[in-house]
């Protein structure tokens, strides 16, 4: 204090002016803190043996000491962040039971659906091989028509029973036809001398059908 009024003194003197060194924010605030203060009056105590040496922030932790943390430590550990990872670990584990309950149906869903289409395709063989199959043949009808009302199937099988029955018939008619000619002589009864009828001959069928042709086994 005695230095700054000396100053003081000697700026008045040799300009007439009364010139005052400003004051710093930390000095200022300084003035209203009592510990502040002591610190002040401490590191400009002079004399006898005494030497004030400034032990520093002793409630802060340096660098490099036992008890020093970042910032970004601080805040990455302590007791809400063993909460977050608690709760993560819970939603992990609920995500977890979700994707298995979720594998699960996906897999049980293309378990049914793969038995289905075998049920399928096993029905669909059995159905082909029991058309093909003799068995059960004493059931069904060996001619291509109905016995009840003798109308042919409309299929390339009842086209060709149609075909064949009419060449049959043609045939028949010719052979006929050709046996009283031979055996009528001159065409007159001999018993009565009445004038022999001559038998009628079915016309002859049309060609077979090419799609009932395909179905003969030979």
């Amino acid at each position: 204090v005695g230095d700054c009024g000396f100053k003081n003194s000697n700026s008045m003197q040799s300009s007439g002016f009364r010139a005052v060194q400003p004051e710093t924010r930390a000095d200022r605030m300084s003035k209203g803190d009592k510990a502040a203060l002591e610190k002040q009056r401490l590191e400009q105590r002079r004399g006898g043996f005494y030497r004030y040496e400034d032990p520093g922030a002793v409630t802060e932790q340096t660098p490099g000491t036992l008890g020093y943390s970042s910032e970004r430590e601080r805040y990455q550990t302590g007791a809400h962040v063993e909460l977050k990872r608690n709760r993560d670990e819970v939603v992990r584990q609920r995500e977890e039971r979700y994707d298995f309950k979720r594998d699960a149906l996906l897999q049980r869903e293309d378990e049914r659906w793969r038995q289905a289409e075998d049920e399928h395709l096993r029905s669909h063989l059995k159905d082909e091989f029991a058309a093909l199959s003799s068995k059960g043949s004493h059931n069904h009808s060996s001619v291509a028509y109905d016995p009840i009302t003798v109308e042919y199937h409309a299929t390339a099988e009842g086209a060709r029973q149609k075909y064949e029955d009419e060449l049959a018939k043609y045939r028949g008619g010719v052979r006929t036809e050709k046996l009283h000619r031979y055996s009528s002589g001159d065409g007159f009864n001999p018993i009565t001398g009445k004038e022999l009828p001559t038998p009628a001959v079915p016309p002859k069928p049309h060609h077979l059908p090419a799609a009932a042709a395909s179905t003969r086994p030979w």
